[in-house]
């Protein structure tokens, strides 16, 4: 196997990883604290998803990412095929179509580009739960109980994990030292 294919190996096993730490927070730290009428969800995979789109230049293999794992959280999480399954991949495309204006990859543009894609993303959500007649709650209920909580956390989360996953995320996809 050469070192390209490594690389992906690599990124979907970083990508699974997250997936089951999303869970894991979930299940470990949120439980207690999602009792209330807050609920927080943690978006520990989007994280990543978002680094990796920032650095691949591959649109193809983005797409496949986006469908395979927006399927996969899919059907694990929430048991309605689609709502990831459409949502992540427009996403990584439109970052991916847009990446073209930051200068560099940096704390402040990958932090204002995970804020815009976890507020695209949930809101995507609950238009589509909407739609889906899978929801009642209004707008307002949902920027206050679920979207604000959901984006204050996953920035603290963001702020935490920012340097080792940053670097992590640049070594799985550069090839060789000189170039991606």
């Amino acid at each position: 196997m050469n070192i390209k294919n490594r690389k992906i190996v690599g990124q979907v096993l970083f990508i699974f990883l997250a997936f089951y730490l999303d869970g894991l927070m979930k299940w470990a730290f949120l439980n207690n604290m999602n009792h209330g009428t807050f609920a927080v969800l943690p978006q520990l995979m989007l994280m990543l998803i978002v680094m990796l789109t920032m650095r691949i230049d591959n649109r193809r293999q983005l797409i496949t990412y986006g469908v395979v794992f927006g399927l996969i959280y899919d059907s694990y999480y929430y048991g309605i095929i689609g709502l990831y399954t459409i949502l992540l991949p427009l996403l990584m495309v439109g970052i991916d179509h847009f990446k073209f204006l930051l200068v560099k990859n940096n704390l402040g543009y990958e932090l204002s580009i995970y804020f815009l894609s976890l507020t695209f993303l949930q809101s995507g959500i609950y238009l589509l739960e909407r739609l889906l007649q899978q929801t009642n709650t209004n707008v307002f209920d949902f920027i206050t109980y679920t979207l604000g909580p959901t984006l204050l956390w996953n920035i603290v989360v963001f702020f935490i994990l920012y340097i080792p996953l940053n670097n992590l995320s640049e070594w799985l996809v550069k090839y060789r030292r000189d170039n991606k």
